[in-house]
């Protein structure tokens, strides 16, 4: 299935607010208590409307105290003290304790308030969508693969994109590059971003190549293939493109020396900058490791080791050397490593940057 040249998709999906179909009980209040509908009264629920404007406790559960929605609010006024947000994960799709892991998602999501999400392993099935019942109110733009174009039903997972503010589909790429690529829909998908100034118009590419350990091949191709889309829809006087996701390989591999321009491949050389390698806190930056019970699961089961320790997930930057505007990566954290209650958001952990677009 070949997924290049995918249409433009002018209007992509904005997450709709939540709908509160419930009886609300006052502050402080129980069973007992005389409770308000938010329905009933169309006087009354525009009066309340501000106070529906809540969000989900770690434990799922509605408190009148937090009450404030910081993703997507108002407009983003970028200063020395407001950097662009980017956030890169992947989410396991609906694997259990799907419910838990969400709470945890979202949470973390709130907390970091990102500009720009790439999510891996997304799930898409049926109705389900598991990007937008995470964003589910926060008023994200958000656009999966399989929307963009019809796909194998047998797959329910592929990458996915939001953003704060509108995109527009520039390409979704298939990284399906040899026969060894057919059992999943490898793909990048790039946006074509409405970012305020002064960032302004960006490229956003969200990339998941080949995870085997023997496929490093493939993932030759695929970075070239990647390189190559991202050339054709960023323009020199822009912002700097942003390639972030689950690039399945370590900073010494060959596609991602390729990447960060360390060498060459297939004659052509890039240069993109690694945000952990510029501005990470000086640890290994792991991002799939046997610490998190999940991978040690897996690796004990499938890979029969005991140990393993990785960083296999990106967030890169459009070189200096290309891109005319100013963008000094400030830092890149791991984040969403810890568990709580024994429950990770994912079996990966996320890579958070800020990224300063005024001097």
């Amino acid at each position: 299935m070949c997924l290049a040249g995918a249409p433009r998709m002018d209007d992509t999906e904005v997450v709709p607010p939540l709908t509160y179909d419930v009886l609300l009980p006052m502050p402080g209040g129980s069973a007992s208590v005389p409770t308000i509908c938010c329905r009933c009264m169309g006087v009354v629920h525009v009066a309340l409307s501000v106070l529906l404007r809540y969000c989900e406790t770690d434990k799922g559960i509605m408190s009148w105290g937090s009450m404030k929605r910081s993703a997507g609010k108002g407009e983003v006024v970028f200063s020395r003290k407001r950097p662009l947000r980017v956030l890169t994960m992947n989410i396991w799709t609906f694997t259990e304790p799907y419910a838990a892991r969400m709470r945890l998602l979202r949470a973390g999501i709130r907390k970091l308030d990102p500009d720009l999400m790439t999510f891996q392993e997304a799930g898409l099935e049926g109705k389900r969508n598991q990007v937008k019942e995470v964003l589910s109110g926060l008023g994200y733009h958000v656009v999966h693969q399989f929307e963009v174009k019809k796909h194998d039903k047998r797959f329910t997972n592929g990458v996915c994109i939001a953003s704060r503010w509108p995109v527009k589909v520039a390409e979704l790429l298939s990284l399906q590059v040899t026969k060894h690529c057919l059992h999943y829909p490898y793909a990048a998908l790039a946006v074509r971003v409405d970012a305020p100034a002064p960032v302004g118009q960006m490229l956003l590419v969200n990339s998941k190549p080949s995870w085997q350990f023997s496929r490093e091949r493939e993932r030759e191709l695929q970075a070239v293939a990647v390189a190559r889309m991202t050339g054709k829809h960023s323009a020199k006087e822009e912002f700097p493109p942003v390639l972030a996701g689950d690039f399945d390989a370590r900073p010494d591999s060959a596609s991602i020396r390729f990447l960060s321009g360390k060498q060459s491949l297939a004659g052509m050389s890039v240069h993109f900058r690694d945000a952990w390698a510029e501005a990470g806190e000086g640890s290994e930056g792991l991002t799939w490791t046997t610490g998190s019970k999940y991978v040690a699961d897996f690796v004990k089961a499938r890979l029969y080791m005991q140990d393993h320790a990785r960083r296999i997930d990106y967030i890169f930057v459009g070189s200096f050397h290309d891109y005319a505007k100013y963008a000094s990566i400030r830092s890149c954290r791991v984040v969403m490593d810890k568990p709580t209650s024994g429950v990770w958001p994912s079996d990966h952990y996320a890579v958070y940057a800020e990224i300063d677009v005024v001097r």
